[in-house]
């Protein structure tokens, strides 16, 4: 969420190395190792064969590099690239590309005639796996139902928050009203994150970014199964995942077609399992921004889902359209947290709503006219309000839905008219340049703006990936996608702290993320599949006074944000995971294995 707003390797390894993997143990400070030398860092899953294949060494050796494979036959010798330093983690590096290497296979690398660091996969498939498991985590997030075994493994667990009693904030005496609280009903949906709340704005671009995987790739998560107890068995089974927060949402709007921002308790609960936090659940407040991410997801929704269920899609839509309608009545009506509310608020405090606006205008229009009903008054007004609302060049997040609008339009010339796409594509491809420019030449290769090392920066790396894979569908220029490669690679192990930052998958991983069901759960291993938030400055776990956490004495003293990361607990700040990083995820992830693989 947005936080409270929202192994040592091959005796070969040089001692620096040895000082290098302790340091990272402890998310110490930027490395000063002179001469400098460190294993090598790349994706940890492996690399299509056609893929850009790039290895991080740290340091500054003048040594080639060699690639073998396990029959100790050398497939390609590199000389000693330039020496980079990257800004974000204080470190020299030199970047190998062994792109070369194409045939499928294992392969280690050597250097000066030792054997460094661990094998490197090159096959078809490398990314099925953490595909599928960040799709079903979504499951392990469900809320008003059990996780039972076989389904669930080792991670069954009871049901927990039903919400069949679900508070009007503000109608009981407890949250100021004077009655005993005006009741509804709220069951299903997703956890937001290591917490218990469900939040619309949140699930809205978490939905959207599912729901356009399966738009942009339908062979392909046709072919994605994992295993759940199925309720809806003709639906693919990602939309029947998505589905199932859709119900949930669909519970939200009111009669008079606004929207409430959440559900949670006043406070969060402990470390304790789902059903033991039993505190009143509160439907807390309306809010624009939740109208208009109900309405640009609902009306997604009911185009991707009106040749499997025509009554469902119908619903949506109308849903949508309720949603709009209440938005352009209350266009100041933003999310302001009560003074006795301390969960999520999902509200960045500088909205104008505009880039949601932008956002529902769209997604209605295409509804409209996907369902033929492109002549409806209501789908002028939202081509006109589109149209009075140019796109800008933010990027995606929860509090900023411009750069999703900005896809829609561009894909579809069709619906929207050559001009309009034109400017949407514009914006994209722009963006998209420009992360392009600084991957190939950042000293990691990694696509990465200064303002992306913030709360949730592997989310911000993963859309950023996401960018990149739409620039490279909207041109077929592959170095798009070598870009996206790069934010993948980094993800999963080609970073300072020579882990993957999904559980469960790589070398190196997080085992003790922060995230309720884990932690209470008393199972040594982390669900598998989950992204952690990762690396910044921010510290907000951090005691407010200056003070350091008496467990995170190395994390506080970090001061490059590629290296302040804790995998701990306690680290809500760098170790929380949440539905808006899973999703980026497994879109990026999901989306090369298609491509490369089709």
């Amino acid at each position: 969420m947005w936080g409270f707003f929202t192994y040592i390797q091959d005796m070969n390894i040089h001692k620096n190395a040895i000082a290098r993997l302790c340091a990272v143990a402890f998310a110490a400070v930027p490395f000063s190792l002179t001469p400098t030398f460190a294993g090598p860092l790349m994706n940890q899953l492996g690399y299509a064969p056609e893929a850009e294949k790039q290895v991080v060494i740290p340091g500054n050796d003048d040594k080639g590099l060699e690639v073998r494979d396990l029959n100790g036959k050398t497939v390609l010798k590199l000389k000693a690239p330039y020496v980079l330093e990257w800004e974000y983690s204080g470190e020299e590096t030199q970047v190998f590309d062994i792109s070369a290497v194409k045939t499928p296979g294992t392969y280690r690398l050597f250097r000066d005639g030792a054997y460094i660091g661990n094998p490197i996969t090159v096959g078809k498939n490398v990314y099925e796996g953490v595909t599928k498991a960040s799709l079903k985590w979504f499951y392990y997030q469900r809320a008003s139902m059990p996780l039972v075994a076989p389904y669930a493994d080792k991670w069954v667990r009871a049901a927990g928050h039903m919400d069949d009693k679900v508070i009007v904030y503000g109608t009981d005496k407890a949250t100021g009203g004077k009655g005993a609280g005006k009741v509804i009903k709220s069951p299903r949906g997703w956890y937001d994150a290591g917490d218990y709340g469900k939040y619309i704005v949140n699930s809205g671009i978490t939905v959207w970014t599912l729901l356009d995987l399966y738009e942009k790739f339908p062979k392909f998560a046709d072919t994605l199964s994992w295993d759940v107890p199925r309720e809806f068995p003709k639906l693919p089974l990602l939309l029947e995942e998505v589905r199932y927060n859709l119900d949930w949402m669909l519970t939200m709007q009111d009669k008079d077609g606004g929207v409430f921002h959440k559900v949670s308790s006043l406070k969060f609960c402990g470390s304790v399992a789902p059903e033991q936090d039993t505190a009143p659940r509160y439907a807390i407040l309306k809010s624009v921004t939740a109208a208009l991410d109900f309405a640009g997801v609902m009306a997604q929704a009911s185009v991707v889902y009106r040749s499997f269920d025509k009554a469902y899609a119908d619903k949506m839509l109308k849903a949508a359209e309720a949603a709009y309608a209440w938005a352009k009545k209350n266009p100041e009506m933003f999310y302001k947290q009560p003074s006795d509310v301390q969960t999520g608020s999902y509200a960045p405090g500088n909205e104008d709503g505009k880039d949601e606006f932008r956002f529902a205008a769209a997604e209605l229009f295409n509804a409209k006219v996907a369902a033929g009903a492109q002549a409806d008054k209501n789908a002028a007004s939202y081509l006109e309000d589109l149209k009075a609302n140019s796109f800008t060049p933010n990027g995606a997040w929860w509090g900023d839905m411009n750069m999703i609008s900005a896809f829609r339009v561009a894909f579809a010339p069709k619906v929207f008219g050559d001009s309009l796409a034109e400017a949407a594509k514009k914006v994209v491809l722009n963006e998209a340049n420009n992360l392009r420019a600084v991957g190939d030449s950042s000293a990691y290769r990694l696509p990465a703006f200064p303002w992306s090392w913030n709360w949730g920066s592997n989310s911000a790396i993963a859309n950023n990936g996401i960018v990149l894979i739409q620039a490279y569908i909207l041109t077929g220029d592959k170095s798009y996608l070598d870009g996206a490669q790069q934010c993948l690679d980094y993800l999963l192990g080609k970073n300072p702290m020579d882990i993957t930052y999904v559980t469960g998958f790589g070398f190196r991983s997080p085992r003790n993320p922060h995230h309720r069901p884990s932690e209470s759960d008393f199972v040594d291993d982390p669900v598998p599949g989950m992204l952690v938030g990762g690396p910044h400055l921010g510290k907000q776990d951090i005691d407010l006074e200056g003070k350091e956490h008496w467990k995170c004495p190395n994390y506080a003293a970090a001061d490059k944000p590629a290296l302040a990361y804790l995998d701990d607990r306690c680290s809500y700040a760098t170790n929380e995971v949440a539905i808006n990083w899973n999703a980026p995820l497994a879109f990026l992830a999901g989306a090369l294995q298609a491509i490369y693989n089709k």
